[in-house]
Protein backbone atom coordinates (compact mmCIF):
# COMPACT_ATOMS: atom_id res chain seq x y z
CA UNK A 1 0.00 0.00 0.00
CA UNK A 2 1.33 3.56 -1.06
CA UNK A 3 1.31 5.97 1.54
CA UNK A 4 0.18 9.86 0.16
CA UNK A 5 2.89 11.95 2.18
CA UNK A 6 0.59 14.45 2.71
CA UNK A 7 -1.23 12.79 4.51
CA UNK A 8 1.48 11.78 6.81
CA UNK A 9 0.48 14.82 9.04
CA UNK A 10 -3.04 14.11 9.39
CA UNK A 11 -2.16 10.72 10.37
CA UNK A 12 0.50 11.72 13.45
CA UNK A 13 -2.20 14.09 14.00
CA UNK A 14 -5.10 11.64 14.39
CA UNK A 15 -2.51 9.31 16.10
CA UNK A 16 -1.65 12.23 18.72
CA UNK A 17 -5.38 12.71 19.03
CA UNK A 18 -6.60 9.46 20.01
CA UNK A 19 -3.97 9.10 22.37
CA UNK A 20 -4.40 12.07 24.40
CA UNK A 21 -8.26 11.01 24.33
CA UNK A 22 -7.02 7.63 26.03
CA UNK A 23 -5.05 9.13 28.45
CA UNK A 24 -7.44 11.33 29.66
CA UNK A 25 -10.44 9.04 29.93
CA UNK A 26 -11.35 7.55 32.77
CA UNK A 27 -13.42 4.78 31.92
CA UNK A 28 -13.28 1.41 30.08
CA UNK A 29 -13.48 2.40 26.05
CA UNK A 30 -11.70 1.11 23.80
CA UNK A 31 -8.84 4.28 21.77
CA UNK A 32 -10.32 3.44 18.78
CA UNK A 33 -13.87 4.81 18.24
CA UNK A 34 -16.32 4.68 15.26
CA UNK A 35 -15.20 8.09 14.25
CA UNK A 36 -11.50 7.00 13.71
CA UNK A 37 -12.25 3.87 12.23
CA UNK A 38 -14.06 5.47 9.41
CA UNK A 39 -11.17 8.04 9.59
CA UNK A 40 -8.93 5.25 8.84
CA UNK A 41 -10.82 3.18 6.69
CA UNK A 42 -11.11 6.26 4.39
CA UNK A 43 -7.36 6.74 4.46
CA UNK A 44 -6.76 3.58 3.88
CA UNK A 45 -8.95 3.48 0.89
CA UNK A 46 -7.69 6.80 -0.59
CA UNK A 47 -3.91 5.74 -0.18
CA UNK A 48 -4.55 2.05 -1.62
CA UNK A 49 -2.30 1.32 -4.61
CA UNK A 50 -4.99 1.46 -7.70
CA UNK A 51 -3.09 -1.81 -9.19
CA UNK A 52 -3.33 -3.46 -6.32
CA UNK A 53 -6.58 -2.01 -4.44
CA UNK A 54 -8.35 -3.22 -1.29
CA UNK A 55 -10.08 -6.70 -2.15
CA UNK A 56 -13.59 -7.10 -1.82
CA UNK A 57 -13.45 -9.24 1.09
CA UNK A 58 -10.87 -7.23 3.26
CA UNK A 59 -13.58 -4.48 2.70
CA UNK A 60 -16.29 -6.36 3.54
CA UNK A 61 -14.90 -7.51 7.07
CA UNK A 62 -13.71 -4.25 7.95
CA UNK A 63 -17.11 -3.03 7.39
CA UNK A 64 -18.77 -6.05 9.61
CA UNK A 65 -15.88 -5.06 11.96
CA UNK A 66 -17.14 -0.89 12.14
CA UNK A 67 -20.62 -2.04 12.23
CA UNK A 68 -20.21 -4.59 15.60
CA UNK A 69 -18.51 -1.92 17.26
CA UNK A 70 -20.96 0.39 16.50
CA UNK A 71 -23.69 -2.18 17.58
CA UNK A 72 -21.90 -2.70 20.78
CA UNK A 73 -20.99 1.20 21.69
CA UNK A 74 -25.45 1.28 21.08
CA UNK A 75 -25.36 -1.47 23.65
CA UNK A 76 -23.26 0.01 26.01
CA UNK A 77 -25.16 2.83 26.14
CA UNK A 78 -29.10 1.25 26.66
CA UNK A 79 -27.19 -0.61 29.57
CA UNK A 80 -25.72 2.34 30.99
CA UNK A 81 -28.82 4.14 30.54
CA UNK A 82 -30.51 1.01 31.93
CA UNK A 83 -28.58 1.20 34.82
CA UNK A 84 -29.28 4.95 35.74
CA UNK A 85 -33.10 3.71 35.47
CA UNK A 86 -32.61 1.39 37.58
CA UNK A 87 -30.72 3.18 40.42
CA UNK A 88 -33.35 5.68 40.16
CA UNK A 89 -36.21 3.67 40.42
CA UNK A 90 -33.94 1.80 43.45
CA UNK A 91 -34.05 5.59 44.99
CA UNK A 92 -37.27 5.98 44.58
CA UNK A 93 -38.52 3.03 45.63
CA UNK A 94 -35.80 3.56 49.29
CA UNK A 95 -37.39 7.03 49.41
CA UNK A 96 -41.08 5.52 49.45
CA UNK A 97 -40.79 3.05 51.95
CA UNK A 98 -39.10 5.26 54.70
CA UNK A 99 -42.40 7.75 53.92
CA UNK A 100 -44.41 4.38 54.61
CA UNK A 101 -42.12 3.48 58.06
CA UNK A 102 -42.49 7.30 59.85
CA UNK A 103 -45.92 7.00 58.37
CA UNK A 104 -46.60 4.20 60.89
CA UNK A 105 -44.50 4.63 63.48
CA UNK A 106 -46.26 8.32 63.56
CA UNK A 107 -49.19 6.34 63.46
CA UNK A 108 -48.43 4.08 65.93
CA UNK A 109 -46.98 6.94 68.45
CA UNK A 110 -50.40 8.50 67.94
CA UNK A 111 -52.18 5.11 69.01
CA UNK A 112 -49.73 4.72 72.14
CA UNK A 113 -50.48 8.01 73.09
CA UNK A 114 -54.47 7.31 73.11
CA UNK A 115 -53.82 4.16 75.00
CA UNK A 116 -52.18 5.95 77.50
CA UNK A 117 -54.43 9.10 77.60
CA UNK A 118 -57.20 6.15 78.02
CA UNK A 119 -55.26 4.21 80.77
CA UNK A 120 -54.80 7.79 82.58
CA UNK A 121 -58.28 8.52 82.41
CA UNK A 122 -59.85 5.17 84.36
CA UNK A 123 -57.28 5.81 86.88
Amino acid sequence: MEVNFDNLKYIRKLDESLERKHENSNDINNSLDKEAFLKLLVIQLANQNPLNPIEDKEFIAQLAQFSTLEQMQNLNENVALMAEEIIYTMDYMHLNQLQANAKILSELINIREAIDSYLNLDE
